[in-house]
């Protein structure tokens, strides 16, 4: 398939213990439920606003399904775990340089950390990121204080490349570690 027809729907992909689909409607409270808790915010930088009245609703499915899909943006994955059919956490791949390189950004509901489930999701978007969409590079921003979130990364093969400092991170500043992976094949 050719890097513009993922960009007509979100793809459903399914690890071993994950599904990764569109968000819908009735998985909503359970996401708002996650961006609730100020652990998971705490990592955050202030990006992920709690949205839980309409029309925001509506305004944010529309965005993140449709309008930055279309655009070849973003693509936004609601993380299910399988077991009990819970929305556990949310994965993006996005801001797409000359169709080569993205950034991945998730969270996850405190519960499930430390218990790999970040680690599984981050390999197979990447995996998607560089076999389906044939990019070259995939990169991510940490802070620096975020040690759990850093080995994800390195447990997935990206590698530090260097600590940004007092960088916009949502909608504040810190100092951030950037990590890549690169596909160096044909």
């Amino acid at each position: 398939m050719r890097y513009e027809h993922y960009f007509n729907s979100i793809p459903e992909m399914e690890t071993e213990r994950f599904i990764l689909t569109a968000f819908s409607r009735d998985k909503m409270e359970e996401y708002f439920d996650i961006l609730r808790d100020d652990e998971v915010q705490k990592y955050l930088g202030g990006a992920v606003p709690l949205f839980d009245k309409e029309p925001h609703i509506t305004n944010w499915l529309r965005n993140i399904n449709d309008r930055l899909l279309k655009r070849k943006l973003v693509f936004t994955w609601c993380v299910i775990e399988k077991e009990s059919r819970r929305v556990i956490g949310r994965v993006d791949l996005g801001g797409y340089i000359k169709k080569t390189v993205a950034e991945i950004s998730y969270h996850f509901e405190r519960s499930s950390w430390g218990r790999g489930a970040a680690t599984e999701v981050v390999g197979k978007v990447t995996e998607f990121g560089f076999i389906e969409l044939k990019l070259k590079r995939i990169q991510g921003l940490v802070r620096v204080e975020n040690i759990a979130s850093i080995r994800v990364l390195e447990k997935n093969g990206y590698e530090k490349e260097g600590v940004l400092r007092y960088y916009p991170f949502g909608r504040e500043f810190h100092n951030v570690v950037m990590m890549s992976i690169i596909d160096e094949g044909e």
